[in-house]
């Protein structure tokens, strides 16, 4: 069975979720070691180099527009990467999980507010079921909640996302060459983050002439080092790409919804290598989290649907 535009595009979005779903423990193990904006520097300085050595032919006629856009981008990814990682250093990985799941809430919002893009019932009740599951998945309850300042940065983060999302949506629906733009605005990403990373770093992690022992210190942890290439190549690299390149071929709700589901698809991945065991109860939970977001793509697999919607 062949898939089409959108279907393929949903799968590129569940891929880059896989990727996604190791980030949360190998980056709260790193932290041990290195200070989160100095991680991220570093971070988005090893995908700068490697996205440049890939894409550099593709640099060349670069456009003032294209250059505002890579920025705009770079400035919600950046935040966006910034306040989760700086979070993550004062929550917990299931409170930081479930937060950045927010951003299935935010986007539709966005796609609103900057693209006039309107949400339409099932996608609506997809959003309600995911972030219910969530809740229960990350075993969340109302007693046990106590938000603090790490949960609210990562709630910025998932606000961020969901302007990132959307601004990747509108500015490549636009695009003349889709691979070529896709190459730009991915590397002007990384260098942008880069550099809001390594300000970062300066003004609230100490002074500069601590940071040649700090990363000395970081280079020799094989937890950082794990963290550093998988997140620099598969997370950063890999996945920003594809999700430049493809996701406009999607909604930015569904693209935000697939993104949402991290916390699952990170136990699931924790089970099959054995890290974990699965419950019954979030077998269930988990389950339910997925029919929720099969529910926001209910009118691509059945258009009747669509036409239903429009028509109340």
């Amino acid at each position: 069975m062949s898939l089409n535009t959108r279907q393929r595009a949903d799968l590129f979005m569940l891929l880059i979720t896989l990727i996604w779903s190791g980030t949360f423990v190998i980056i709260k193990n790193a932290l041990d070691e290195v200070p989160p904006f100095l991680y991220t520097g570093l971070r988005f300085a090893l995908a700068s180099l490697i996205g440049y050595a890939l894409w550099f032919r593709s640099m060349h006629g670069i456009t003032k527009k294209e250059v505002y856009q890579g920025s705009v981008l770079g400035l919600f990814f950046g935040l966006g990467f910034l306040s989760q990682t700086w979070g993550l250093q004062h929550t917990t990985v299931a409170n930081s999980s479930f937060i950045t799941g927010s951003m299935a809430i935010f986007t539709p919002i966005a796609a609103f507010l900057i693209d006039k893009r309107t949400v339409s019932k099932f996608q609506v009740l997809g959003i309600f079921i995911v972030l219910t599951g969530l809740a229960f998945f990350s075993q969340h309850g109302l007693d046990e909640w106590q938000f603090n300042v790490g949960d609210a940065a990562t709630l910025f983060c998932a606000v961020m996302w969901g302007m990132y999302i959307t601004y990747t949506d509108k500015f490549m629906r636009d695009a003349e060459n889709i691979a070529i733009s896709s190459a730009r605005l991915t590397l002007m990403q990384f260098i942008i983050s880069c550099v809001f990373a390594f300000i970062g770093s300066m003004l609230m992690e100490g002074p500069v002439s601590n940071m040649p022992s700090l990363i000395q210190v970081a280079f020799n942890s094989t937890d950082f080092w794990i963290a550093f290439l998988y997140t620099a190549i598969l997370a950063s690299i890999v996945a920003t790409y594809i999700q430049t390149r493809y996701q406009h071929e999607t909604t930015p709700v569904k693209a935000a919804l697939m993104f949402s589901t991290e916390p699952v698809t990170a136990t699931l991945l924790a089970v099959i290598v054995g890290m974990e065991s699965l419950s019954i109860e979030k077998l269930f939970i988990g389950a339910v989290v997925i029919i929720g977001v099969l529910i926001a793509q209910a009118e691509d697999f059945i258009p009747s649907l669509k036409k239903t919607n429009q028509a109340s």
